[in-house]
């Protein structure tokens, strides 16, 4: 008899098992009835600590209007800028001196004034260091009608403060944009505290294009710039006539390779502890295709086709290149003079500094 009652028990308990949660589930309504059991403590008994992790503080002061779009982004697209710590909450980028900006601060205050010519604003400076300034009103339109009929109407106007601080060594300076007065003439300009944080770094962000622009410019004077060339013949230590530059061996040594390729040189083998170049020489033709492009004819040495040497040397006055014979002679004093223009030509070419 207690067999058949285990039984039962055990049948009874896996059937549980085997349906699942289902069987747990209590009717949405009971559900809903439910209330939250609150323990009773007795008295002789602390109450356990609850835990407030998730608690929302309350405030006392009134709730504030949340925008409805995102914060306008300070864009550091020049080169020379970066973002700063501050940039969440303030119209603020620093600057880093580079060789497209050249001395920092005059750089920047340049491009400030360029940047508000162009929009016919008047910028004053606002202090005796020159470094901060305040534009004139800056105003808004928007175009209003058709065609012949089309009216601007004058939407706001703003004035800003800019601000340069620049850092104890000289080569970087914070630069920030304030609002100083805005005037509305519809009450749905009138800005918030997140709109006037947005036209400041949209001011910022224009005079960081400005800084770009500026950049850009440099580099492709720089890129069409030639070179500085202070080659010149002279002697060596020997009293052997030579050409002179006054960078130092291993700057020679460095960008001469691209010079004797536009001289028509093929290099057989170099020599590093030595500075010794071992050297093919054949006298370049212009082709028919340079000669309708217009390029100019390649520069043309007065030696004959042959193996030469071009041997580096230290000297008083910076570094000799020194031309010699396949046997290491040197050439004439007057070939080594006659080779001076066509050397010249080639580092032009070559767009490296000798």
């Amino acid at each position: 008899m207690h067999y058949w009652k285990k039984s039962g028990i055990a049948l009874a308990v896996s059937a549980i098992l085997l349906s699942g949660c289902s069987v747990f589930k209590a009717d949405p309504e009971l559900r809903a009835k439910r209330q939250p059991v609150t323990l009773d403590i007795p008295a002789d008994l602390a109450t356990p600590r609850q835990p407030g992790k998730y608690d929302i503080p309350v405030t006392k002061g009134s709730p504030g209007t949340v925008t409805d779009k995102s914060p306008v982004l300070v864009l550091a697209t020049a080169s020379s800028s970066r973002i700063t710590d501050e940039a969440e909450k303030l119209a603020r980028v620093m600057f880093e001196r580079n060789d497209l900006t050249g001395d920092l601060l005059p750089f920047l205050i340049e491009q400030i004034n360029r940047f508000f010519v162009s929009d016919n604003v008047t910028v004053n400076p606002t202090g005796s260091d020159n470094l901060n300034f305040a534009t004139d009103w800056i105003k808004r339109y928007r175009t209003e009608g058709f065609w012949f009929w089309q009216d601007a109407v004058l939407l706001d106007e703003a004035r800003y403060a800019i601000n340069i601080e620049p850092r104890p060594h000289g080569r970087s300076a914070v630069l920030t944009i304030t609002l100083l007065e805005h005037r509305y003439f519809n009450e749905k300009q009138k800005l918030s505290v997140a709109d006037a944080r947005d036209n400041e770094v949209q001011l910022l962000n224009g005079l960081i294009n400005q800084v770009a622009i500026a950049e850009i410019e440099t580099a492709v004077v720089n890129r069409d710039r030639e070179p500085d060339v202070a080659l010149e013949p002279g002697m060596n230590n020997a009293g052997e006539p030579a050409l002179i530059t006054p960078q130092s061996l291993d700057v020679v040594w460095s960008q001469l390779e691209p010079v004797l390729k536009q001289l028509n040189f093929t290099i057989n083998d170099i020599n590093r502890s030595s500075y010794t170049y071992y050297l093919s020489y054949s006298k370049p033709s212009r082709g028919l295709w340079s000669s309708l492009l217009g390029q100019d004819a390649p520069p043309v040495l007065p030696i004959a086709d042959g193996d030469y040497q071009i041997v580096l040397q230290r000297t008083v006055a910076g570094t000799a290149i020194n031309l010699l014979t396949k046997d290491g002679q040197p050439l004439a004093a007057e070939t080594v003079v006659a080779a001076y223009t066509p050397f010249v030509a080639a580092i032009k070419a070559a767009k490296v500094e000798l």
